[in-house]
C-alpha cells in the first residue's frame, strides 16, 4: 500500500510545470485545472472561517441570553406512561414531572427524562418565564461544535465543487486525448499496413 507522501509526490510530479517535450497541450491544461482547483479549496478557507465565526458569535450570544430567559427548577418524577418495546430500548423517554416555580405555583408536565430515572426521583427542568418546560440554554460545547460544523460544511462544499469542476474538465480532456489516440493509431495503421496483392 502506497503512503500518502508517495501519492502526493506522484501528483506533484504529474502536475508541476516543466518543459518536458512529451507533455501534450491537454496535459498542461489539466495541470492548470489542478492548480485552479487547489487555489479554490484554499480560497474556500476564508468563507468557511467567516461562517464559523458568525455561527460562533450567534452561539455565544445565545449562551449569554439563555439563562436570563430560562430558569432551572428542581422537579420530581410523578409518573411514567406505558411504553412500547421500542421506547423501552431508548435512552430517553417522556415522564410526567412536577415542579414548583419561584412564585410558589406548582406545575405538572411531560418532559424528556432519562429512562433510568424512577418515579419519585429528583430531576432538573428548564422553564421559560411563563413556567412552561423549555430546552436548556446553549452551552459552550454546543457553540463550538456548531461553529466547527458550519465552517467545515462550507469548506467541504467548496472542495466538492472544485473537485467536480476538475473532474468534468479532466473528462473533457480525456475525451480529446482518446480521439487523438485513435487518430494516431489510424494514421499508423495506414502507414504500416502491407498492401494486399
Amino acid at each position: 500500500m502506497r503512503s500518502l507522501a508517495g501519492w502526493t509526490m506522484t501528483r506533484v510530479r504529474r502536475y508541476r510545470p516543466d518543459r518536458n517535450p512529451l507533455r501534450r497541450r491537454s496535459d498542461r491544461i489539466e495541470a492548470a485545472l489542478a492548480a485552479v482547483a487547489l487555489a479554490a479549496v484554499l480560497l474556500a478557507l476564508w468563507p468557511a472561517l467567516a461562517v464559523g465565526r458568525v455561527v460562533y458569535d450567534a452561539g455565544s450570544a445565545a449562551e449569554r441570553v439563555g439563562p436570563s430567559v430560562r430558569q432551572r427548577v428542581p422537579a420530581v418524577v410523578a409518573a411514567w406512561p406505558p411504553q412500547t418495546l421500542a421506547e423501552s430500548r431508548a435512552l430517553l423517554g417522556e415522564a410526567t414531572v412536577r415542579w414548583t416555580l419561584p412564585s410558589g405555583e406548582v406545575r405538572t408536565g411531560r418532559v424528556p427524562t432519562a429512562l433510568l430515572v424512577r418515579t419519585g426521583s429528583h430531576v432538573a427542568v428548564w422553564v421559560d418565564p411563563a413556567g412552561r418546560p423549555t430546552t436548556p440554554p446553549q452551552d459552550r460545547t454546543e457553540t463550538v461544535a456548531r461553529a466547527g460544523a458550519a465552517g467545515f460544511g462550507v469548506l467541504a462544499a467548496g472542495a466538492a465543487l472544485a473537485l467536480c469542476v476538475f473532474a468534468v474538465g479532466r473528462a473533457v480532456l480525456d475525451r480529446g486525448r482518446y480521439r487523438d489516440w485513435d487518430d494516431a493509431w489510424a494514421a499508423a495503421d495506414r502507414r504500416w499496413r502491407r498492401p494486399r496483392i
